[in-house]
C-alpha cells in the first residue's frame, strides 16, 4: 500500500508535467468503501491506467496483459502494486487455465472490499469510439455476486476518459465518472439466464462508457462537429451584439460620475465565463454538436451538406487571413475582457526572466529524458522510464551544476545548495508559464493587432452568422419532427 501511494504520487508528479490540465467530473460517485469496478474506455494505453491512479481516492488493482509481465523489473514492480496478469489465447495453451486463477484473485479482492480497474474494451479505443465491449468483465462481475450468494454488493462505476489530443504531450485531460451501477440489480435475470445476464449488462457497461465519452458512430458527422465547433468557438450562443448598451438598458440615467464609475467596472470585469475549464467546455459542446447533427443525418442525409460546405468555406476565409484564434474569440465576444487581458499580460512579462531561469538550468534534463525515453518501443513500460531517465538526468544536471558553482565559482557550500534548491521550482515555473501562455495567449493585448481589421471581422461575422442559422435550422427541424426520440439528443448524466 505504501509503496502505491509513492508510486501515485510520482505519477501525479508525471502527470502535472505531461498534461496541461487534468479535471474530473463527478468523482463522488466512487464510493468510499466496498467492492468495486472501474471501467474506462482505452484511448491511450498507459497514460489511461495512470490518469485513473492519480484522480482515484482508492487503491486500484488493475487487470494487465500478460505481456508486460515478461520484463523482470516490471513484473515485479506490477505484484507489488497489486496488478493481476490476464493471459490471451495467443500467448500461452493455457490461457484459460490461468485465468480461472486470475479471477479467484479478482473475486478475493472483491470479497477483501477491494478496487479493480479495467478496461473491458480489451484494446486501445478507435479515434472518437468506444470500441464494442468484450463480456469478460460483466462475467466476471456476476460470478463474483454469484459466488457470494449476489450479497457481495459488488458496483461499477463507468469512466470516461477524453483527451484533447490523446497523441500529443501536453494536451488537456477530462475524466467523467458515470452513475454506479449495482452488480446484484442483476441478480433475477441471472440465476434464470447467466449469458442473458452477461449480455444485458456488458451492453448497459458500453452504452455508460459512450455517455460520458465523446463518442460518434459517423465519422463523416464527427469531423463535420469537430470542424463546427471550432467554427463556433465553441459556443452555441447568438453573437453578442457589438456595442454595449447596458447604459441604455437602465431606466434612469445616471449622473456624470456614476456613468464614469459604472463604465471603470465594465471594463475591469471578468468574464464570469472565464473561470470555467476550456476543455471540459469545449468537450460537452462538440458532444452536443454531434448528437444533433447525428440525428438530422438519420432524419435527412442530405440536410447537413449546405452546412458542410458553409464551414468549409468559413473556414477557408479564416486560414486565408491567417487570423489566430483570438480574433475568433473576438467574433464570438466583443465585450472585452480586460482585466484579464492586463493580469495576462503582466503574468507574461513579470513572469519571463523566472520562466528563462528555470528554462535554462532545467532544459536539458528535460529534453534528454524526452527524447531518451522514447526510445523504449513498448509503451507501457516507456511510462516508467520518464521517470528512471529523468530521474537520473536531472540528478547529473544539478549535481553538475552544484560542483562548477563551488569548484570554480567559489561559492560556498551554503550559497550553493540555496542555488541548487531554486532549480526544481524554476523548472516547474517554466513549465506552468509555458502552459499558461498557450492556454491563455489570446488575451494577451500584444496579440490585439489583428483586431483593427473591420472590414474582415464583419465579413467573418456575417458567414459565421450563416453558420449558426445553418446549424439552428437543424436543430428546429428536429424539435419539430414528431418521429425523432427526443430524448437521443439527451448526453447528460
Amino acid at each position: 500500500m505504501k509503496l502505491y501511494r509513492v508510486i501515485v504520487w510520482l505519477l501525479r508528479v508525471f502527470s502535472r508535467l505531461y498534461f496541461i490540465e487534468v479535471r474530473s467530473q463527478h468523482p463522488e460517485r466512487i464510493p468510499d468503501s466496498g467492492p468495486l469496478i472501474l471501467a474506462a474506455n482505452h484511448p491511450a494505453s498507459v497514460l489511461d491506467a495512470i490518469l485513473l491512479a492519480v484522480q482515484t481516492r482508492r487503491q486500484i488493482h488493475f487487470l494487465v496483459r500478460s505481456s508486460l509481465f515478461q520484463n523482470r523489473f516490471v513484473s515485479g514492480l506490477l505484484y507489488r502494486l497489486g496488478a493481476i496478469p490476464v493471459y490471451r489465447s495467443h500467448e500461452t495453451r493455457d490461457s484459460g487455465k490461468r485465468n480461472m486463477v486470475a479471477f479467484d484473485k479478482v473475486y478475493e479482492l472483491f470479497e477483501r472490499g477491494g478496487c479493480l480497474g479495467l478496461f473491458p474494451e480489451g484494446k486501445n479505443s478507435p479515434p472518437g469510439q468506444v470500441a464494442e465491449l468484450r463480456t469478460g468483465g460483466a462475467r466476471m462481475a456476476l460470478g463474483a455476486e454469484e459466488r457470494n450468494n449476489y450479497r457481495l454488493g459488488l458496483t461499477i462505476v463507468a469512466v470516461g476518459l477524453n483527451y484533447e489530443h490523446r497523441e500529443l504531450f501536453m494536451s488537456s485531460a477530462l475524466l467523467r465518472f458515470g452513475p454506479p451501477v449495482r452488480v446484484s440489480d442483476y441478480a433475477r435475470m441471472h440465476k434464470i439466464d447467466p449469458e442473458t445476464a452477461v449480455r444485458r449488462l456488458t451492453a448497459d457497461l458500453q452504452e455508460s462508457l459512450r455517455q460520458q465519452t465523446l463518442h460518434v458512430e459517423d465519422q463523416q458527422v464527427d469531423q463535420l462537429a469537430k470542424d463546427l465547433a471550432e467554427a463556433l468557438d465553441y459556443r452555441l450562443e447568438p453573437l453578442a451584439a457589438d456595442e454595449d448598451t447596458s447604459d441604455t438598458q437602465q431606466a434612469k440615467p445616471r449622473s456624470r460620475i456614476k456613468q464614469w464609475v459604472w463604465k471603470l467596472l465594465e471594463w475591469y470585469r471578468p468574464d464570469p465565463a472565464a473561470g470555467a475549464d476550456p476543455f471540459e467546455t469545449r468537450e460537452k459542446t462538440r458532444k452536443q454538436i454531434s448528437t444533433i447533427l447525428l440525428r438530422a443525418a438519420v432524419r435527412n442525409s442530405s440536410a447537413i451538406a449546405p452546412l458542410r460546405r458553409q464551414v468549409d468555406r468559413y473556414q477557408d476565409h479564416l486560414r486565408q487571413a491567417e487570423l489566430s484564434h483570438a480574433v475568433k474569440r473576438l467574433l464570438n465576444k466583443p465585450v472585452h475582457q480586460r482585466l484579464i487581458r492586463l493580469q495576462m499580460t503582466f503574468y507574461a512579462i513579470a513572469m519571463a526572466p523566472v520562466a528563462l531561469f528555470g528554462l535554462v538550468h532545467n532544459i536539458v534534463p528535460y529534453m534528454l529524458t524526452k527524447y531518451t525515453a522514447r526510445l523504449v518501443r513498448q509503451e507501457p513500460i516507456r511510462a516508467f522510464a520518464y521517470f528512471g531517465v529523468g530521474f537520473l538526468a536531472f540528478t547529473v544536471t544539478y549535481a553538475g551544476f552544484g560542483f562548477w558553482l563551488w569548484y570554480f565559482a567559489g561559492m560556498t557550500w551554503k550559497w550553493t545548495l540555496a542555488y541548487l534548491a531554486l532549480l526544481p521550482p524554476a523548472g516547474f515555473a517554466a513549465l506552468h508559464y509555458r502552459r499558461n501562455i498557450l492556454v491563455y495567449r489570446d488575451r494577451i493585448l500584444v496579440r490585439s493587432f489583428f483586431w483593427n481589421q473591420e472590414e474582415l471581422l464583419r465579413l467573418l461575422r456575417r458567414e459565421r452568422q450563416e453558420v449558426i442559422n445553418r446549424f439552428r435550422e437543424l436543430e428546429a427541424g428536429l424539435r419539430t419532427d414528431p418521429q425523432q426520440n427526443p430524448s437521443a439528443g439527451d448526453t447528460e448524466t
